[in-house]
C-alpha cells in the first residue's frame, strides 16, 4: 500500500470514529483537514495510526515545524521524510 492510500485509510478511520462529519467519497489534495472537526487528540490518534503502518511520524510534524492543513500537505509530509 502506498503512502497516500495509508494516509487516506487512516484519515477515514479517524473521521468515522471522532467526527460527526461524513467522510467524502473522493479526496482531493486541497481538502482542508479542519473540515472534519478533529480535535488535537483525534489528530494525534491519526498520526499514531499512520505511524503503525509506515513506521514513523515525520520529523517536521513532531518538532512542530509543520502542521498540515490539507490532505495533500499531510501526504506530502510523509513522502518527503
Amino acid at each position: 500500500m502506498n503512502i497516500r492510500n495509508i494516509v487516506l485509510t487512516r484519515l477515514e478511520q479517524a473521521v468515522n470514529e471522532n467526527s460527526p462529519m461524513p467522510f467524502p467519497e473522493e479526496m482531493d489534495d486541497d481538502v482542508e483537514l479542519d473540515m472534519f472537526g478533529l480535535d488535537s487528540l483525534a489528530f494525534m490518534g491519526l498520526l499514531t495510526g499512520i505511524e503503525k503502518d509506515v513506521g514513523y511520524i515525520p520529523r517536521a510534524i513532531l518538532e512542530g515545524d509543520l502542521y498540515p492543513e490539507t490532505f495533500g500537505e499531510l501526504v506530502s509530509a510523509y513522502e518527503q521524510d
